[in-house]
């Protein structure tokens, strides 16, 4: 027997017998939930995984007072297959010129762009790790709306495509070498040049391209009341670490712990707010709505996690869009 498929044999027989029927039927459920079929031979290790991400999540949630986790559509795949195909890219500090930001003393309560209109709806990477390219388009298309009053949704394609210098297509990038790309090429709109999720070759129009911005700037590090004094301005791109448990099967509430600060995925920062006795930044994902809070997470503000870096590393890299 291939060794895979005993494992997950010994995996699933160790399961209470009572609990094999109702597994079973949530396996169904799930899988006319998320639309996915399997070859004959590909059916039992899929469900033997699908077990296993069951018990994840239930230990979760029973150890978790501030979150809540769920069998998302990635309760069909391993870590490492998880990882590969949506947090894949490796992010290093770099020796950037930061832009010293005064604390604001006086911060509002709370800030959400979403209300204010200047965030497009959450659009879905697919199978590809190309997070960077919507993190970048996300604090553009907040930094447009707030100097031309009008909400477009550019162009993550073209990026994935043409960017050469900001990354690696469907293996990585940087947000801030993305919005610089931007700056001196002008972007297309999303319907000009429509996401397909792998890469191609370059077919960008210039005489259909947009300026979008005049370039970037780092934020301080490892300060959330220099993220919150941002937040006021526009949105803001970040990355983070999104490979762990917590992260994928996020599914509300306030994520505190469980994820560090090894940054292998980028996202955008619309906003904070209050959520009971927590405070949490709003955190636009580019995993679909089936995903999370509709497809938004809530990463604790608190400082002091990661050494300084916060929640799943949010605090280590913010970037804006000038």
């Amino acid at each position: 027997m291939n060794k895979t498929i005993f494992a997950i044999f010994v995996t699933i027989t160790i399961v209470n017998a009572g609990r094999i029927d109702s597994l079973h039927t949530l396996w169904s459920t799930w899988k006319i939930q998320h639309n996915k079929f399997y070859r004959e031979t590909e059916e039992l290790v899929r469900f033997g995984i699908f077990v296993e991400n069951v018990e994840k999540v239930a230990r979760m949630n029973a150890e978790s007072t501030t979150a809540q986790f769920g069998l998302n559509k990635f309760a069909d795949l391993t870590s490492t297959e998880f990882s590969f195909h949506y947090a894949s890219s490796s992010f290093y500090e770099y020796e950037v010129e930061i832009t010293e930001v005064q604390a604001n003393s006086n911060l509002p309560d709370e800030v959400d762009w979403r209300q204010k209109g200047a965030v497009t709806p959450v659009k879905d990477q697919g199978e590809c790790g190309s997070s960077w390219a919507f993190s970048a388009t996300g604090v553009i298309e907040g930094t447009y709306f707030i100097k031309q009053g009008k909400l477009l949704s550019f162009s993550e394609q073209q990026i994935v495509d043409c960017a050469h210098n900001a990354g690696y297509g469907c293996l990585g990038g940087w947000p801030y070498l993305t919005i610089q790309y931007s700056a001196q090429n002008g972007l297309e709109t999303e319907s000009d040049y429509p996401y397909n999720a792998k890469e191609g070759n370059c077919k960008f129009d210039s005489s259909k391209a947009l300026p979008v911005t005049s370039g970037y700037k780092f934020i301080t590090s490892k300060s959330t009341d220099l993220l919150k004094t941002a937040l006021i301005d526009s949105p803001v791109s970040v990355l983070v670490q999104a490979d762990e448990d917590n992260f994928r099967f996020y599914k509300s509430g306030v994520l505190t712990v469980g994820c560090g600060a090894t940054l292998n995925h980028a996202a955008l920062v619309v906003g904070y707010k209050k959520m009971g006795i927590l405070e949490a930044f709003i955190v636009k994902n580019s995993w679909g709505t089936n995903w999370g809070a509709d497809g938004y997470i809530y990463i604790s503000t608190i400082q002091q996690l990661n050494n300084g870096q916060g929640a799943c590393g949010i605090l280590a890299q913010p970037v804006v869009s000038n």
